[in-house]
């Protein structure tokens, strides 16, 4: 009667056993799915879609500013001489055009141009901004050369004892139709006003320099390459 208690108690004991290691070895197996990456391999792969998208905005951004900086440096550009404190100097203009005047021109390195009101622009000297050179263009079929000339030769009378100004000064200006030029002197200081009429523009300019910068040159060669645009 003993043997057969223990009997049945050993089989009660096994059996517990195994019971117990097959409930663990399913929560193992649940806690290792948990603990997998829910990514596989085949959810990280990009679809084809994104693969061309992401290559097409790789060719549609530019690898650099070189195009851009190569068309800055296309500019159309020429060589302008002058003579600076007995200095004779060449250097590149840019073309340059006026923002409501109908003129364009080749401008030197060192100026800017600016509009001071409504058909008048300045070309100043970026070294000293009392030295500059107004610009005025009149349509030849609204004005007389003649009519523009008084005009001039009323403001420098106003400014000082004009004399005119000598001819070598204007030798820049080609293929011009009418030009006359006139400078006051001071001490230090000059103001110069030219008028010319070339490709249907009647210009009228007025200059003022001085000793210490000596531009005069400079500016009536940039005016020399004022055209129509």
């Amino acid at each position: 009667m003993q043997k057969k208690l223990f009997s049945i108690l050993a089989l009660l004991l096994t059996a517990v056993l195994v019971v117990g290691c097959n409930t663990s070895d399913k929560t193992e197996d649940s806690d290792a799915q948990q603990n997998e990456p829910s990514n596989t391999a085949a959810d990280q792969k990009p679809s084809g879609d994104e693969t061309a998208g992401e290559s097409k905005e790789e060719e549609d951004t530019p690898a650099s500013n070189d195009t851009n900086t190569e068309d800055a440096t296309k500019q159309p550009q020429q060589d302008v001489k002058y003579v600076q404190k007995g200095e004779e100097k060449t250097e590149k203009a840019t073309a340059s055009e006026s923002v409501d005047q109908s003129y364009k021109l080749q401008q030197l390195p060192g100026f800017t141009l600016t509009q001071e009101e409504p058909g008048k622009d300045m070309l100043v000297s970026n070294a000293d901004d009392e030295v500059f050179m107004r610009i005025e263009t009149i349509e030849a079929s609204q004005s007389s050369f003649d009519e523009v000339k008084t005009t001039m030769q009323d403001y420098m009378n106003a400014v000082g004892e004009t004399v005119a100004l000598p001819a070598d000064e204007l030798t820049a200006f080609k293929d011009v139709q009418n030009i006359e030029g006139y400078v006051v002197d001071f001490d230090t200081e000059k103001v110069i006003g030219v008028v010319f009429e070339k490709d249907g523009l009647i210009t009228k300019l007025t200059i003022h320099d001085n000793d210490e910068q000596d531009l005069t040159d400079a500016m009536l060669n940039m005016a020399a390459t004022i055209s129509k645009k």
